[in-house]
């Protein structure tokens, strides 16, 4: 009959926000990255697909059954951003000027509003496209639905149909959830089978169809693979029960009335104009009249073996390279030659060129860099000469970006639409065959078209240096860094699974007992009965939709009201890590017994780097929970482990930076205490009568004021009054006036110039302080207090990573994690004092400040024992 579209409005949403700038701003201040980019791939979609009919479906905020059922369901998602949540009324009404139903259902989540209009579409022979970036929609593809996934940003689109799902997972649409469930979803927080992975959840299900077909043939598994399942199976089945989709939403709507679309040509162009989407308008009012394809780059490409012809490609200078992935394999590389020829170049014969990738003094260009070089060096090729680098200037340029991938900057920087790729792990291969010659070369062309306009652009912006003294030789070290991995003790951390699925079981019990009643402790419907209703707690907080809240704030503040309270806080804490550090690592660990976890170079508008898959650089320090979880993380046999941690390092920038006379003091002597210093001046006191509560109300101070922390954040940190902490603050300003006029100083250049700078020229830009919004204006001045210090600090990190790197190049003991101000390396026993003469030596040296760098080591057989 026709064609639908379903649109799952949070998810583009969500897409469009995380990768657009959030400084795409209009020139009020109002954030539009979300509504610009949501908007954007609207129109996209009724230009490519031309559907009859189009409805956009919304979660909404009261919790659904599935949260309901299983209370850590999603639990760990963050906050969304004000941001973000400010747009979402701005998108409804650019729906909604369009003319385009918009849907939802209390109780249930969009994609089950989803599932229900593609049931009741097939029925009466719809067509129906699915635009979301939730894989669980591939279970409603068959012959009538077909899903337009969003796997990254919002130009990176996969048209998924049965064929492609079968391609990409080896079973049919109809088996998806049984996959998915055994494999799990962390990002809604479902833990799948631990030791199964997609290959394995693919295999398990390709083989027996479904869950119960799985556990019917468990005993012709292996030992660790039957026990895991068994030992899984509940999880397993409410995994399946909360990730299908309900296609049975009550929703009073005929299907056919979705056509019956009108829209207010003049509210819509207000309603552009006053969003500034002046291109976006143009796109629209376009749609009717014919208008040419989208512009691709015209590049010849041939594929090129023969060792000769291979040598004679590579020996332009400077070297332009994109490499070509086959999901996470390298596959080759593919090789600009001139404006519109490429050379494609297999994997196999990769090792033709291994001269020239390895020789430093013949420059290369490419695009995010670093998964290229970790894939060679896992093949034994070195690299070196990396001169250029699109990614990492992209980022310099716009470090608040949430993409930076090869297609949105060719869009952005050339008006170039590439087809349907993303930098990372670039999937320019289909599945039926060999590369896609033409998009790799394509690719490639692009890379140095983009290369030629960056590079001027930092040079205007001073960040040349940035680039090619931090960034760039940084790539090389992370690569060497990933492809080296650390140690995990895959027996040990077992054991502690098993011990924690025991200790929860008690725990379950003596919750029972406490509470005088069997309930399901997940459930937060259930708990509030129990805590507020059975039992009569004081409702200490409540949720937008005003019901009692069971958040941690809440039962911390009622740990002492009831005995039952303690118990939910130590269950809570022992589920969170059973499920993200036990069963997130296991699946983790490769086959040489090491995690490979990756660094993310442009994860932070601050500079700082980040870690996934997984992120290392979460594992709880200090306490007992944290020091069990480090435990499993071993070094080479006979081998220790060394960290180097920085010494209070932001706040001897901040020394540094504002040249408070008191502060450059207090940091003076080698067994200088920084908190205690700031306790003795801030409460008058000599030094040693400093009391420990003293010193943890200077610490908090010291942190806070980097971080903008106001006198109510304060009085909530130390739980005093919000009057005792604003004279805290008065009295530590007195006491450092420097570090006052410092920071004032930061924000008024920063509303000045529209920008943070750190002591190496990074930047960072902050429209949120021209915003109108006050609440908005004064995220801006924290971010803006931060960034410099913050800032500073994470390039003196990077600076000495690279400069240990070189020195350690002719050492085996080698660099292996960077977890914030810490650097941990594994070494030899005959280099263990060398090395620890070497990590001091080159990270208290890597930049002379008005106070000296401080680095404290220490060493041990597993991380846990390294106590710095």
């Amino acid at each position: 009959m026709g064609t639908l579209a379903l649109l799952d409005g949070h998810s583009l949403a969500y897409r469009a926000f995380y990768a657009l700038p959030e400084d795409l701003t209009t020139s009020s201040g109002q954030p539009t990255n979300s509504v610009y980019g949501f908007t954007s791939m609207l129109l996209k979609l009724l230009s490519d697909h031309h559907p009859d009919a189009v409805a956009v479906a919304w979660d909404t905020p009261v919790p659904t059954f599935r949260k309901e059922a299983y209370e850590p369901y999603k639990a760990q998602r963050a906050k969304a951003p004000d941001t973000f949540r400010r747009q979402l009324p701005l998108i409804r009404e650019v729906v909604d000027s369009l003319g385009f139903p918009q849907l939802e259902a209390e109780g249930f989540e969009a994609d089950d509003v989803i599932a229900t209009i593609a049931a009741r579409a097939e029925e009466a022979d719809w067509r129906v496209i699915v635009v979301t970036g939730d894989r669980d929609a591939f279970q409603l593809i068959d012959d009538h639905v077909t899903v337009l996934y969003t796997r990254r940003g919002i130009s990176d689109i996969v048209v998924a149909d049965a064929a492609w799902v079968e391609a990409r997972y080896g079973i049919p649409p109809s088996h998806y959830v049984d996959y998915a469930a055994l494999r799990g979803d962390p990002s809604d927080n479902l833990p799948g089978v631990p030791g199964v992975g997609e290959k394995t959840a693919a295999r398990l299900i390709g083989a027996h169809g479904t869950l119960e077909g799985v556990y019917e043939h468990l005993a012709d598994l292996t030992p660790r693979l039957r026990e895991n399942l068994a030992a899984n199976r509940e999880q397993v089945f409410l995994n399946r029960h909360l990730m299908r989709l309900r296609r049975e939403v009550p929703l009073s709507l005929d299907v056919a009335d979705l056509a019956d679309r009108t829209w207010d040509r003049d509210r819509t162009q207000r309603l552009f104009e006053s969003l500034e989407f002046k291109v976006l308008w143009e796109r629209l009012v376009g749609l009717d009249e014919e208008k040419p394809p989208a512009e691709v780059l015209d590049v010849a490409t041939r594929s090129v073996v023969d060792p000769e012809e291979i040598s004679r490609v590579v020996a332009g200078s400077p070297l332009v390279l994109e490499a070509v992935w086959e999901e996470d394999t390298l596959a080759g590389v593919t090789v600009a030659e001139g404006a519109d020829h490429a050379a494609f170049i297999p994997v196999e014969q990769l090792h033709a060129m291994s001269a020239v990738l390895s020789d430093p003094d013949h420059p290369k260009v490419l695009h995010d860099a670093k998964p290229f070089i970790r894939a060679l060096l896992e093949r034994g090729i070195g690299f070196e000469g990396l001169s250029f680098d699109c990614a990492l200037a992209a980022y310099l340029i716009s470090p608040a970006s949430r993409s930076y991938s090869l297609a949105h900057i060719a869009d952005t920087v050339l008006g170039v639409e590439l087809e349907s790729v993303d930098a990372a792990k670039q999937g320019t291969l289909d599945f039926g065959g060999g590369p896609d010659i033409e998009g790799a070369g394509r690719r490639a062309i692009a890379v140095a078209r983009v290369a030629e306009v960056l590079g001027p652009q930092l040079e205007a912006r001073g960040e040349r240096e940035l680039l090619e003294n931090f960034e760039l030789p940084l790539v090389g070290v992370l690569a060497r860094m990933e492809a080296a991995g650390i140690g995990v003790d895959r027996a040990y951390l077992e054991r502690l699974g098993a011990d924690l699925r025991e200790d929860l079981a008690g725990l379950e019990s003596d919750i029972y007992d406490a509470a005088g009643t069997v309930f399901n402790i997940n459930s937060t419907g259930q708990l509030r009965e129990v805590l507020f209703d059975n039992l009569g707690l004081p409702v200490l907080k409540k949720t937008p939709k005003g019901a009692p809240s069971t958040d941690q704030s809440v039962l911390k503040k009622l740990a002492t009201a009831h005995p039952v309270v303690a118990l939910l806080l130590r269950y809570r804490e022992l589920e969170k890590l059973r499920s993200t550090y036990v069963d997130g690592y296991l699946p983790l660990i490769g086959e040489d017994g090491r995690i490979h976890t990756r660094f993310n170079q442009m994860g932070a508008a601050t500079g700082r780097l980040s870690s996934d898959r997984p992120n290392l650089q979460n594992i709880p320090v200090r306490s007992e929970t944290g020091r069990m979880i480090r435990r499993a993380f071993v070094p080479k046999e006979g081998w220790k482990f060394i960290v180097a941690d920085y010494s209070q390092i932001e706040l001897r920038v901040l020394a540094h930076l504002s040249g408070d006379p008191g502060l450059v003091e207090a940091f003076e002597g080698e067994s200088a205490d920084i908190h205690a210093a700031t306790a003795a001046r801030v409460f008058g006191v000599d030094p040693s009568s400093v009391t420990a509560e003293m010193r943890r109300r200077a610490k908090a101070i010291n942190f806070g004021l980097l971080y903008g922390m106001e006198a109510y954040g304060l009085a909530e940190r130390l739980e005093i009054s919000r009057e005792e902490a604003a004279e805290h603050i008065e009295t530590y300003f007195t006491q450092f006036p420097q570090v006052k006029a410092y920071l004032a100083s930061v924000v008024s250049e920063a509303r000045t110039r529209g920008y943070t700078e750190t002591m190496f020229g990074r930047r960072r830009y902050l429209p949120e302080l021209s915003s109108d919004n006050y609440r908005i204006r004064q995220m801006g001045e924290r971010m803006a207090l931060n960034a410099p210090v913050q800032g500073s600090a994470a390039d003196i990190i990077k600076k000495a990573m690279i400069d240990l790197d070189a020195v350690l190049a002719s050492m085996r003991t080698r660099l292996l994690l960077q977890i914030h101000d810490e650097l941990v390396v594994e070494a030899p026993p005959d280099e263990w004092e060398h090395a620890s003469s070497i990590l001091r030596r080159t990270m208290e040296d890597v930049v002379q400040l008005r106070i000296p760098l401080k680095v404290e080591l220490a060493s041990g057989f597993n991380l846990a024992e390294c106590k710095v």
